[in-house]
This record gives C-alpha cells, structure tokens and sequence, in this order.
C-alpha cells in the first residue's frame, strides 16, 4: 500500500486551493459577456440618436463646418438645368447635377454617396434652387428623414434650411421670392404645411386636421405664389388655399391612381391625370373641367411657363406601342407627337424659360460585363426641330428642372 508523504500532501492541497473553482469562473465570465452586450445594445440605441440629432446637426454645420457664403453673381452664362443621376445598383441612392442648357458646365452638387435628392423648385430669378434631400447613410436605423436644401445654381453653395426628425417633402420658392413652403410628414401622416424664409428661418406651421392619415399620399402641387395646394388621396385630387384645409374640394373620381398634378401659371387651372386614362384641365375658378384626354398610357406632364402647352411623356389614344413626347395644345384640346424619330422617353422633361424648348432624357439597361445605365439628356423644339443631344452618362437621368431665366 502507497503511503503519501506529508510534504507532497501540502503540496496538493495548495494546488488545489490555488485552482480557480470552475462555476466561479463561469459566472465571472457570465457577467462580463452581459455587460459587453449590455454595452453593445446601448450604442446600437444611442449612436443613432445622436448621429440623426437635429441639435447636432445644426451646430456642425453652423460652427463645425460653417457653410461658405458666396455672393450671388448679378446674372448667370445660360439657362441651367438641374438634375438627379443614379448609377446602375445604387437605387435608392442618387446624384445630384447642374448643367447649362447648351450642354457645357457639368458638374456634381455636393459629392455625397449616400443621399437622395427630389423635388426641385427654382427661385424666380434662377440663382438658387432648393430640393428636398434623404441621408440614406441611415437608413440601417430607419432614421433618415428628408431634409429641404437651398443650392447656388452653381454650385458653389450648398446650405440645409431644415433640421427636424420629420420628412419635409415637396419643397417650393414662392413667385414673389419671400418664402419656400413645403409640406411635413411622419409616417404615411400629414403633419402639416410649414413656410420658411430663403435664408432657413421659420416663419410658419400650420396643421392642417382636415387631410386625415389616411387620406396623405403623393403627389402634391403647390400654385406659383404659394396660396393653394393640390394633393392627391389615391383616386380623386382635393384641393384647397387654407393652410388648415377648412376649405378643402374634391374633384372627380378616377379608375387607377393619380400619377401626377400640376396648377397653371396663373393658378386658375389643374392639370392631372392617372396612368392609364385621362388627362384632365379644371378650372378652379368656374369649377369645371375645360377638358378631359383620352390617354393610354400618361407618365409625365408639364404645363409650359406662358401656359398655352402641355408637354406629355406617354403614349396616346390608338398608338400600337411606345411612350413618347407629346404637345397639348390647351385652347383647342389638339395633341401631336413633338418627335417622330422613334426616340422612347423614359424618364422626366421640362420646360425652357420662354416655352419654346423641352428638355428630356430617356436611358438603356446595359448588360455585360459592368452592368449599367445609359442615360441621354436632349432638348427639342417645341414644334419638334432642332433635336440636339446635351449629355450622355452612365446613369439614369431624372428630376429634370430648367431654371426660371
């Protein structure tokens, strides 16, 4: 029989003291894994907040990196035509562009990868546009709201009037060149019509508790001054000139969702129409309709700046197939096909300042071995002369928006 030694039996017993206890461990081990988490699921809440703050925005961008002052030039070298561009894989992602209207003086607005620019709305005098732009950067946290910003047409000047949580939409410099409106939501809510000053001060919002949740959805038009609006609750159009919407008319019914809406000139009229219908002309003033289209297809429509045309991306009555630009003449209802090359538009048009030119672009899907876009941007006669191609890009090009002069 083995005997053990006393020495060699102390020896033991201090080893195993000296061994730490295996549960002990585990827990000790247990408690820093929960507050690593603890930690991580803190930041996850908390960095979000405080990278989407409007609070902290706002100060980096007024002292951190105060934006750069440049004095407004008295006049510009040429009408300018501002425009959104969007890579091949980069939806919802876009670019923002400026371009003269004869094709020269390409450049990117604000060389940002992770934004989403719409909605552009020019100043009466053609030096500034603002636009409505998304962070797309945070969409990972759904915390992205649209902000409206103020450009030079330059582009020497980019400047963010709006710092809210909300999505600020349809941004719109008023003819008189006092304010900029535009209309707030959250969610699919209507929260309200809010007016700014051209420098970012607020001056106004005003809920409006007559368009109900439900009843918010795109698009929406504002008059030229500013007064009246015009928004779309899927299949009618409702329109109003209170802020609050106490005296909000509905208009005619339609069989498929409203694609688009757009006020006259001289804000007497609306122009509407669905995707596979009608385009109709109502008068607010005789609340009538001066008259309605037949159409097949309607994407698109412009009302030109004199208010005698409507320029038409779609594809008439009778047509075989192709969507095309068209002329609507508004006194006499006679519609024409503006190009007769088989030249298909695909995307947005505008008007030139003194409605003789319409600037459109139409795109092709190439596939190969670097799938992309093709995008062309052309301006034409309105009597359909004078075809001439301005750009062409590796990009899908939309949001066109010819400068008022």
């Amino acid at each position: 029989m083995m005997t053990i030694s006393k020495p060699d039996i102390d020896s033991k017993v201090k080893r195993d003291n000296a061994k730490p206890s295996r549960p002990a461990s585990r827990a000790i081990g247990c408690r820093r894994l929960f507050a690593v988490a603890c930690l991580a699921l803190s930041l996850i809440c908390v960095v979000p907040i405080v990278l989407t703050s409007p609070g902290l925005h706002w100060h980096i961008d007024n002292y951190v990196r105060p934006p750069i002052i440049t004095p407004a030039p008295a006049s510009k070298e040429s009408d300018v035509i501002a425009f959104t561009c969007a890579k091949y894989g980069e939806y919802p992602r876009n670019r923002l562009f400026i371009l003269y209207s004869d094709g020269s003086g390409l450049r990117q607005i604000n060389q940002h990868h992770f934004k989403r620019y719409g909605h552009i709305s020019w100043s009466p005098a053609g030096t500034w546009f603002v636009l409505s732009a998304k962070n797309i950067a945070f969409n990972l946290w759904g915390t992205a709201s649209n902000e409206i910003y103020r450009v030079r047409f330059d582009g020497l000047e980019v400047r963010r009037l709006t710092y809210d949580h909300y999505h600020a939409f349809f941004p719109h410099w008023s003819d008189d060149d006092g304010s900029i409106s535009f209309v707030s939501i959250k969610g699919i809510s209507f929260r309200g019509i809010h007016q700014i000053s051209v420098n970012g001060d607020e001056i106004s919002q005003t809920d409006n508790p007559h368009i109900e949740p439900r009843f918010w959805a795109h698009p929406f038009a504002w008059s030229s001054d500013n007064q009246k609006y015009a928004f779309s609750p899927y299949f009618f159009v409702a329109y109003g000139s209170n802020p609050d919407g106490s005296d909000l008319q509905e208009l005619e019914e339609m069989k498929d969702g409203i694609q688009g809406i757009e006020w006259s000139p001289n804000n007497e009229q609306i122009l509407y129409y669905d995707s596979y219908d009608k385009l109709i002309v109502y008068n607010v003033k005789t609340r009538m309709e001066d008259f309605s289209l037949n159409m097949d297809v309607t994407l698109n429509a412009r009302w030109s700046p004199d208010g005698k045309w409507i320029a038409i991306v779609g594809q008439a009555e009778n047509v075989n197939s192709g969507i095309y630009l068209y002329l609507l003449d508004v006194r006499s209802g006679d519609i024409q096909k503006v190009i007769e090359d088989d030249i298909e538009i695909r995307s947005s048009i505008s008007w030139s300042p003194d409605s003789e030119w319409i600037a459109f672009s139409n795109y092709d899907n190439l596939f190969g071995d670097e799938d992309k876009y093709t995008g062309r941007m052309f301006k034409i006669k309105r009597d359909g002369t004078a075809l001439q191609q301005l750009r062409e890009l590796d990009c899908r090009i939309g949001q066109l928006s010819w400068s008022p002069t």
